[in-house]
Parts: C-alpha cells; structure tokens; sequence
C-alpha cells in the first residue's frame, strides 16, 4: 500500500528540523564561524548531498542537494510514484507546502536563515522514472503567518 504524498514529503520535511537541539546562539555562532549564510547555506549543502541515494523511508529517496548563494535546494525521487499516479500536480504542491510549512518554516536552523538572512530552502521532487513533478519553496513571504498556498 502506498503512503499518501503528503505522509512521505513530510518525512523529509523533518530533516530540516533535525538541528532542533541546538540553541539559537549556537546557530548564530556555526552561521558566523562558516564566514556568511551563503557559505553556511553551501556547507549544508554538502553535508545532505552525501545522503544521496539514501532512503528517508520506503516511499521517498533523496537525490541531492544544492546551495545557490542563499538558496538550499533539495532534491527528492518519489520511488513508488510516476507522474500519472498523481492527478493533480499543482493541487498535490500546494496541500504538500501548506502542510510542510509549519514544521520547515519553524526549525532552528531554517528559521534564522529565512528570518534573519533572506534565505530560501527548495524543494524539488522527482518520480521513480525521474520526472519532474512540482517544487515549492519556503523563504520570508511563505513562512509569514497566514501565507495561503
């Protein structure tokens, strides 16, 4: 039985928020250390694009991971889904980041750069034959409150 799409992309939404243990202070102080957001933004980067082709559950495989001055994108393949599987792509978007928002648009780390610095955290997704389905993206007007998708 398949999950349902927003079920899987929230699993991965929870790799943005796994830097929950560290205090703001600390995050200041790594986003400074690194020299700048951008270059912060490209270390995180780096650090998921090792993750490449890892599983975060049955359903959902990370691709990649890309930082563009202070925009980190991430790169999802959907393994159980093709593009015809999914009825209504901008409808499935937008139900996605609506639902995805709170828990992006509120961790830690994403929260100080969007918040403090202008940055922006992309997602990308991918069916299993590697088309492209939609993206969304979370920065200072979409994690402002009441932002409708």
């Amino acid at each position: 039985m398949q999950k349902p799409l927003i079920v899987i992309l929230a699993l991965v939404a929870g790799a943005a928020s796994a830097a929950g243990s560290y205090t703001t202070e600390q995050i200041r102080a790594a986003i400074r250390q690194a020299g700048s957001p951008e270059r912060f933004i490209a270390a995180i980067a780096a650090n998921t694009a090792k993750m490449s082709g890892q599983m975060f559950d049955d359903q959902t495989q990370i691709t990649g991971a890309a930082a563009n001055q202070k925009t980190l994108v991430y790169y999802l393949r959907l393994v159980n889904y093709e593009k015809a599987d999914i009825p209504d792509l901008s409808a499935s978007r937008r139900k996605v980041a609506s639902t995805l928002s709170p828990s992006v648009c509120t961790a830690p780390v994403a929260s100080i750069l969007i918040n403090e610095h202008g940055a922006e955290y992309k997602y990308m997704a991918y069916s299993k034959s590697r088309e492209y389905l939609f993206e969304y993206s979370f920065n200072r007007t979409t994690c402002a409150p009441g932002y409708r998708w």
